[in-house]
């Protein structure tokens, strides 16, 4: 059966690969738990390297611009209701965001707790300048890594649900 699948795979990443990439790795940086990985490995052999690194890294800096947005203009409430980041990831964020300052925006591509990053600086609005810069420093660091380990023969299938 997988076998009869894979033609179909392969025609619809070559067709919409890199749409595909920056829609999920937009996702995956503003509020929807997932991540953009699996979508990199399958495309890895395939794709031009240096295009899935530039549309990894901006479709995920754009979902961090809208997270950011998100706490900038005090949509605390709409997150508390779906509890999308929860009060205690916020706190956390908020207590390391005022202890270390900007520079937790470079991690800001962390899975799960870099979405909190990136809402605390929204919501202490944060000059988006040096977020900006930040954010996509943290974003293409994370997919240069994500490459490079491809690149080397690593499996990093099993690193994606950490």
């Amino acid at each position: 059966m997988f076998e009869t699948m894979m033609p179909i795979i392969s025609d619809f990443l070559n067709n919409y690969g890199y749409i595909s990439l920056f829609i999920t790795a937009f996702l995956a940086a503003s509020v929807i738990p997932l991540g953009p990985e699996p979508l990199i490995i399958a495309m890895f052999k395939t794709h031009n390297l240096y295009m899935i690194l530039l549309v990894a890294t901006v479709g995920s800096y754009f979902g961090s611009v809208t997270t950011y947005f998100f706490g900038y203009f005090g949509v605390q409430k709409l997150f508390k209701r779906w509890e999308i980041i929860s009060q205690e990831s916020f706190d956390k964020a908020l207590k390391r965001f005022k202890k270390y300052g900007a520079w937790t925006l470079l991690i800001s591509s962390v899975p799960i707790i870099g979405d909190a990053f990136v809402f605390v600086a929204g919501a202490l609005k944060y000059d988006f300048k040096p977020f900006s810069i930040l954010v996509f420093i943290g974003k293409f660091i994370r997919f240069t890594l994500v490459l490079f380990l491809l690149y080397l023969g690593y499996n990093i299938s099993t690193l994606i649900f950490l």
